[in-house]
């Protein structure tokens, strides 16, 4: 008996995919950031919306990069990183958006890429590239359950 293999990543946008967000990551991750664009104001630079959305990629991609592969640690060695620090502001914002991440978007297993950000005139322009793990796709596709955030 032939049987055909599923190819492991199907054609077509993602959004068709089974089990796959439908949402554009660059409209997820604003609102992921929302912890940190609630600051924004006429004085906010491009450079501060720039870094403010790096730190909110930066956890976003560890937590789910230690989904894919649980001995990564990313995450742990962000808050080491920034425990490290003299403002425990810094620390309190990573974990609001560890929390987020929790309670709004855990079954988002993409990570974020390639993204670029304009502010213009006080309105927020981002673009952004969302990448999956071979292996999470096919379990996602296939129905196996994954971990969920710890």
């Amino acid at each position: 008996m032939n049987q055909k293999r599923k190819p492991a990543s199907p054609p077509g946008p993602a959004s068709k995919r089974k089990g796959m967000p439908s949402r554009k990551i660059s409209a997820t991750l604003i609102d992921f950031a929302q912890p940190i664009l609630k600051h924004i104001d006429e004085n906010t630079t491009q450079k501060q919306v720039e870094k403010g959305l790096m730190l909110a990629v930066c956890v976003w991609n560890a937590i789910v990069l230690d989904l894919w592969k649980s001995e990564n640690r990313c995450l742990e060695k962000i808050r080491s990183l920034f425990d490290e620090t003299d403002d425990p502001r810094c620390s309190q914002l990573i974990e609001a958006l560890v929390e987020r991440k929790r309670a709004r978007f855990a079954h988002d297993l993409r990570a974020i890429s390639n993204f670029s950000v304009q502010l213009n005139q006080g309105t927020l322009h981002v673009h952004a590239q969302a990448n999956m793990d071979n292996k999470v796709l096919v379990a996602i596709q296939e129905g196996f359950p994954l971990p969920l955030l710890s």
